[in-house]
């Protein structure tokens, strides 16, 4: 069974979950490496720009939304929008007892930066605030061996939403982590999982090439938002305003 790590912060959580190849189907982190790779390079924003684009090619961070988890064909994406359900109720069960039995829905993109590119510098501090939950999988993380600064280890780091800082007196509370920021330092097979309100960013990555997949989910309820466009609204209303 994978590993599993809860951390409460501020209080959020970040559940870390350490799948070993034992845990995988053979060779799934070899084949979903393959499928990703074509996949984030398929949506790089070219030249001239797109009208699906995030950012401007002078970035590494810039591609174009789509949703990889229904665009890629290949069965071993299915196996992972699987392990990304299962995980997702996981979480819900151990840090809110709540068992959901209703859907998640997902939209992926993926992120393959390389030294080579000069695409290792980081990612700058964002969030997912039109997620509920966000799923980062680490499907390579090729560091130099002789790496050994978390700093410069591709951490994964998550910011006080409330922006206190640090406290003036000790916490000895092991229950809750109130410090300015908390920072992971993810392996191949890691899977992380918190809010998508959370800030977080992650470090430089002294490495010649890591590719992980953001999954951006929300869990359907009874008290989710449905939300219509005008045109929606309108449609079935009969009449205007000009009778």
């Amino acid at each position: 069974m994978p590993d599993i790590n809860i951390e409460m912060l501020y209080p959020r959580f970040v559940f870390h979950k350490q799948y070993a190849d034992a845990d995988l189907s053979p060779n799934f982190n070899e084949r979903l490496k393959k499928v990703a790779i074509e996949d984030a390079v398929a949506n790089r924003v070219p030249a001239g720009g797109h009208e699906r684009a995030i950012g401007t090619k002078a970035t590494h961070l810039a591609h174009l939304r789509h949703n990889f988890l229904m665009d890629a064909t290949d069965p071993v994406v299915g196996e992972f929008a699987q392990m990304v359900d299962t995980s997702i109720r996981e979480y819900l069960s151990a840090v809110y007892h709540y068992d959901h039995e209703g859907d998640i829905e997902m939209m992926s993109d993926t992120f393959w930066q390389s030294r080579e590119r000069g695409e290792n510098v980081g990612i700058n501090c964002h969030t997912h605030f039109r997620a509920d939950l966000v799923v980062t999988y680490y499907v390579e993380n090729g560091l130099d061996p002789q790496e050994d600064n978390p700093l410069r280890k591709g951490a994964v780091r998550f910011y006080d939403p409330q922006n206190l800082g640090v406290r003036t007196w000790p916490n000895n509370n092991p229950g809750v982590f109130t410090n300015g920021w908390f920072h992971l330092v993810p392996k191949v097979g890691s899977l992380v999982i918190f809010e998508g309100h959370m800030p977080h960013d992650s470090t430089y990555f002294g490495g010649a090439e890591r590719l992980c997949i953001p999954v951006m989910c929300d869990v359907k309820t009874g008290r989710s938002h449905d939300k219509s466009t005008l045109a929606q609204i309108l449609q079935n209303k009969g009449g205007s305003n000009d009778d």
